[in-house]
């Protein structure tokens, strides 16, 4: 099976092959995600006629799994068998000289028939012009509005988007910079109250978080004091990697639920943006609708979805890695679920779990820890532990460290493919150099019980090597 890194060797390998082929005429950052399209992104006909029909949850594994084989195949041909758009869909307003300033890319533009209209400006011909569109939910009518990322030309009107939609909540999925080009203007105040247009944004809070930042803003009318002000609480994740799609689909999941939650049942729909509004957008507006269907159907019909909100907003979806991240998603939702609880409630879980039994006799702790088990290996992500020259650092030769938490040593001189150190394991006689070499911190702590003086007289036995004074805490942890 093909992991997300496979999938990032195949995009970068194709960058470079194809990066010679993108027309001179067209500026960097053309697209959210143009240097990873292998073709500039226009409205076009499906490439095959296939049909791909909603699938049981309880097959989400198996499916996924065939899906994924010989590199993604399958995820590449049923992605390009989607539609590319509305055939019938206009972009009157959009193309008029007016507005073409306020487009933050010239191929990236909504409908006439789904474009939100904002009110008009006395005197301001076409200030009802935004570059956002309503989509809807898996049920719910114009849940959600994709826009792009505002310029600092349209920050005025967003805001003011925002405030007669009576938006409660913004969801930003790109960073204000990222490949060294703008992708955002950022649109709201460090500290205090400004002024956008007719709209006054003050902050009220923020929280700073591993994948995401939660800022809160205190939204009223410059003009018009009689109008109550509303609180608008936007979620930045921050996780989303600058060249293809998360590592993980884990920090997503957990920053869809916060929306969820913070989302009130009054406010009108949830904006969210990227930089262009239509890749990182669309990915996460499929994800959460398609969780709704899992709930309502035990189904899920990403070609279907996709394929008709594509009518309100084209090119939603910009990459058959963000198609098949939305596969990744929905899986690890299906098989794991919701696991994060509130500390308060955690007393009471431990007690469900002790207390509660499956079908096939188990506690629910075991069958709960029976999901950990079962987690799919990717043995891609374990080749450098598994090369020759690191197979000796290995203590138990099953348990290896993916590329992305092992650590590298500084050791001088190294031989290509030796900087492996595995941080999870205790040291073995062959990668005790490593070990010590890697420490940057002047305090460890151990957490098995070694021979009598075995540490000391391997630390202190090899005479002529330079070590670098470690202070060991003498509480030896005993792990049972």
């Amino acid at each position: 099976t093909a992991s997300p890194s496979s999938f990032r060797r195949r995009f970068k390998n194709q960058r470079k092959a194809d990066i010679t082929t993108v027309d001179k005429k067209i500026p960097n950052g053309i697209l959210e995600e143009q240097e990873q399209q292998t073709v500039v992104l226009l409205p076009r006909s499906p490439s095959t006629s296939k049909t791909y029909f909603p699938i049981p949850v309880d097959n989400l594994e198996e499916e996924y799994r065939i899906r994924s084989a010989d590199d993604g195949k399958l995820f590449r041909e049923e992605y390009s068998s989607l539609p590319g758009g509305n055939p019938q869909g206009s972009y009157e307003e959009a193309n008029r000289e007016e507005n073409k300033e306020k487009n933050r890319y010239p191929n990236i533009l909504p409908y006439d028939h789904s474009r939100v209209v904002l009110t008009q400006i006395d005197g301001v011909p076409h200030s009802d012009y935004i570059n956002a569109s309503y989509i809807d939910g898996y049920k719910d009518k114009n849940k959600f509005i994709a826009a792009q990322g505002p310029k600092q030309e349209t920050v005025a009107d967003f805001w003011r988007m925002i405030w007669e939609q009576k938006s409660a909540t913004i969801v930003m999925l790109t960073n204000l910079k990222e490949r060294k080009e703008d992708k955002c203007y950022q649109y709201w105040p460090d500290q205090g109250c400004w002024t956008y247009g007719n709209v006054r944004v003050a902050v009220e809070d923020f929280t700073v978080l591993v994948d995401y930042t939660i800022r809160k803003f205190c939204v009223q009318s410059a003009s018009d004091g009689s109008k109550n002000p509303r609180l608008v609480t936007q979620l930045h994740f921050t996780s989303w990697p600058d060249f293809g799609v998360p590592f993980s689909p884990i920090g997503m999941l957990k920053f869809l639920k916060k929306v969820k939650h913070v989302n009130p049942s009054y406010g009108g729909p949830i904006v969210v943006h990227c930089s262009a509004g239509v890749g990182r957008t669309g990915t996460f507006i499929v994800i959460d609708a398609m969780i709704d269907m899992k709930h309502e159907e035990q189904k899920v019909d990403v070609f279907g979805f996709v394929s008709r909100i594509r009518d309100q907003r084209s090119q939603l979806i910009q990459t058959d890695m963000q198609y098949s991240f939305i596969y990744q998603a929905l899986l690890e939702y299906f098989l794991y679920g919701d696991t994060e609880l509130d500390v308060s409630s955690l007393e009471g879980h431990l007690h469900k779990l002790h207390n509660t039994c499956t079908p096939q006799d188990r506690l629910g702790l075991e069958e709960e820890f029976k999901k950990l088990t079962n987690m799919r290996i990717m043995k891609e992500n374990m080749r450098t532990g598994n090369l020759p020259a690191n197979m000796k650092k290995n203590r138990v030769l099953q348990i290896i460290p993916c590329k992305n938490s092992s650590t590298k040593s500084n050791m001088k001189k190294q031989t290509h493919g030796t900087e492996l150190m595995s941080p999870e394991l205790c040291s073995t006689k062959h990668s005790l150099p490593a070990s010590w070499t890697n420490c940057g911190c002047c305090t460890g702590r151990l957490l098995t019980n070694p021979k009598s003086h075995s540490l000391c007289e391997n630390a202190a036995g090899r005479q002529g090597k330079e070590y670098r004074k470690v202070y060991v805490i003498c509480n030896v942890y005993l792990m049972h």
